[in-house]
Parts: structure tokens; sequence; C-alpha cells
């Protein structure tokens, strides 16, 4: 009996995060919001293939079984690495305004990538078992981890991002927190308590897609609005420390980037 409604409630759980995943998709498309976040929506469009196609696997093989496993951890691979990508072109949109600093983001997110790989590599320790939690956890870690150091930079420069651009990456960040969370938590500790972690897991996805929902109800324009500097006696006599000190900055960026070119 309590099986058969744990059952109904994952159904009614996956149910409802399929039709947030296509909402959300024709909104894209009707709002051709698509232009503005292409990876943004190729992560939507995966979401909603993967779900639908592990649907027909769990069916059919059962979700104990070694096929269900390695499919389910092969999609889980493809999604990680598409919001991922995502969380790139978000990042993209807060610093493009600023090309020294984009440029120095994007050494950055590469150096933390090699990190990753590493701790992963470390954490393992020839467990192959837990290979698979481990890179996942850590990937999700990363994601989580920028977005929370684009947050902080943006709020410390007063850089003002754009209101759909900071809601995007709140509900990524929650949705990867969760995930962190979950890898952690559920798989060593809470192991008998899996199904409920799995249905927190979905309801975690659909407070996402709600929040992204609401951000993209109306068409986006093509580009970030550039930046419009005033002139330097507005800065004197107003607030320096903000938009000129970011400025600064910027122009350092791109004189250390600049006289790394030369080189042989």
């Amino acid at each position: 009996m309590i099986a058969g409604i744990v059952q109904f409630q994952q159904m009614m759980m996956w149910a409802l995060d399929t039709a947030a995943g296509v909402a959300l998709l024709l909104l894209l498309l009707v709002r051709k919001n698509y232009r503005v976040y292409p990876a943004f929506t190729f992560y939507i469009s995966v979401n909603i293939a993967f779900a639908a196609s592990l649907f027909i696997v769990y069916r059919h093989w059962g979700f104990s079984s070694l096929v269900s496993w390695r499919i389910g951890w092969a999609t889980q691979a493809v999604t990680v690495c598409a919001r991922g990508w995502a969380v790139i072109e978000i990042s993209r949109r807060f610093l493009s305004r600023y090309p020294g600093i984009w440029a120095l983001a994007q050494r950055v997110l590469l150096t933390c990538g090699g990190v990753v790989l590493l701790y992963s590599g470390m954490a393992v320790r020839h467990q192959w078992k837990l290979s698979l939690p481990t890179v996942d956890r850590a990937l999700e870690l990363a994601i989580a981890a920028v977005l929370v150091v684009l947050f902080l930079f943006a709020r410390f420069y007063d850089l003002g991002p754009e209101r759909t651009d900071r809601s995007l990456a709140l509900g990524l960040c929650l949705y990867s927190c969760f995930r962190v969370l979950n890898d952690t938590i559920s798989d060593r500790y809470l192991y008998h308590y899996a199904t409920i972690w799995n249905l927190l897991g979905m309801l975690a996805f659909f407070a996402s897609s709600l929040l992204w929902i609401w951000a993209l109800r109306k068409s986006q324009p093509e580009r970030a609005a550039e930046e419009k500097l005033l002139p330097l006696g507005v800065y004197q006599s107003f607030a320096p420390q903000i938009n000129l000190r970011l400025q600064l900055l910027n122009d350092q960026v791109n004189r250390i980037l600049s006289s790394e070119g030369p080189r042989h």
C-alpha cells in the first residue's frame, strides 16, 4: 500500500516536472527567447527528452536494473554538461560589457574544470563504484560555486545584471546546490530514504522551472544593454568606488592579457 502511494507520488511529480519543462520550452520558442538563450534552451530540451526516455527505460527494465543504471548516469552526464553550458552563457551575459574581465573569467572557469577533475580523481581513491556520484557531485559543486561567485562579484561592483539573467542564474544555482546536498547526504548516509530524496529533487527542479517560467514570460533583447559610463567628473562627485573601480579593473585586465599576446 505504502509502496503504491510512493510510486503514485513519484509519477505525479514526474508529470509536473515534465509539464513545467514543456511549458518552459514552449515559452522560449513562442517568445523567441531561444535566440537570446540558446544554451539554456538546449538544456531544457535535453531535460525533456531524457525525462521521456528514462520513463520508457524504467518501465521496460525496472528502476534497479544494470541497464537502467547505465542509461541513467549517461543521461545525467549529458544533462550536467548542458547545464554547465547554460551557466557559461549566463556568466557571459553578466560580464560581457567588460571584455577584459570576461576573458579573465573564462580562464578561471577552465581552471575550475581542471580542479574539479583533480578533486574527483583524488576523492574516488580507486573506489570506482563511487566514481560517478563523486564526479556528479564535483560538477554540481563547481556550477554552484561559479554562480555564487558571479552573484558576489555583481553585488560588489554593482553590475546590475538583467532581472531575467539573475532569475535564471538563481534557479540554476539552487538546483545545483540541492544536487550537491543530495549526492552527499542521500548516497552516503540516507540510502534507505532515497525515494524521499528523489521526490525532493524533482520538487527542487519544479520550483526552479516555475522561477524560469516567470522570468521568461516576456521577450528578451538579444543583447545585454551596453554599459553607459558617466563622465569622470560625475563619478568623482557621486560614486567613484563603484563603476570607476570596475572600469579600471577591466582596463588593467585588458592590458595584462594584451601583454601576453606577443610572447613566443
